[in-house]
C-alpha cells in the first residue's frame, strides 16, 4: 500500500472528529438556509464518511439523509457518486432518500453517465414519483441524451402518474 492510501486508510478507520460531526449535525440542521458547496468543501476530508454514515443511517430521518447526501455531494463528488449510485437501488431506502440521490447524481455526473445511471430507474422505478424525479434530472441535465427516452416513458404511464412527469416533459419540448 502506498502511503497515500495507507494515510487514507488510516484515517478512514479512525473515529470522527466530535468538532467534525458537530460541524456537520449543525450545518445538517439549518433547514432553513442553503449551505454553500464551499461551506461543505471547507469542513475538509474529515465530513465526508461522517455525512456518507449519515445518508446510509437507516435509523436516522429521512430528511437528514437526504441532506447528507446532497452535502456529500458538494464535499466530495467521487465518494457523493458511490454513495448515491448505492441509494438508489437500495430498496429499503425511503423514497424522500431514493429521490434525493437521484438528484444528486444529476449534479456529479456527465449527460451520458447520468442517462446510463437514470434510464434504469426511469424505466422501472418501484414508483411513479421516482420514475418522475429520474425523468426530471435527465430533462434538465442531460436534454440530448435523456429527453427521447423521458417522453416515450410518459406514454408508458398510467394516465394518473402521468402528472409527476409534467416539468420533465415541459424541459423536454424546450430543448
Amino acid at each position: 500500500m502506498t502511503l497515500p492510501l495507507a494515510l487514507a486508510a488510516l484515517l478512514l478507520a479512525a473515529p470522527p472528529d466530535p468538532t467534525v460531526v458537530d460541524q456537520v449535525e449543525t450545518l445538517l440542521g439549518s433547514i432553513d438556509t442553503r449551505i454553500p458547496v464551499a461551506r461543505w468543501k471547507g469542513l475538509g476530508p474529515a465530513a465526508v464518511p461522517v455525512l456518507a454514515g449519515i445518508a446510509t443511517a437507516g435509523e436516522r430521518m429521512p430528511s437528514k439523509r437526504s441532506r447528507a447526501l446532497v452535502a456529500l455531494g458538494a464535499a466530495d463528488a467521487a465518494e457523493g457518486e458511490r454513495v448515491a449510485r448505492a441509494l438508489v437501488d437500495a430498496a429499503d431506502a425511503p423514497p424522500t432518500v431514493r429521490q434525493a440521490a437521484v438528484r444528486t447524481l444529476g449534479h456529479l455526473l456527465d449527460p451520458a453517465g447520468l442517462r446510463a445511471a437514470l434510464a434504469p430507474v426511469l424505466r422501472s422505478g418501484p414508483d411513479a414519483t421516482l420514475r418522475g424525479v429520474a425523468a426530471e434530472t435527465l430533462a434538465r441535465h442531460a436534454p440530448a441524451e435523456g429527453c427521447t427516452e423521458v417522453i416515450d416513458q410518459v406514454g408508458l404511464e398510467a394516465p394518473g402518474d402521468r402528472v409527476r412527469f409534467e416539468r420533465a416533459a415541459t424541459l423536454c419540448a424546450g430543448r
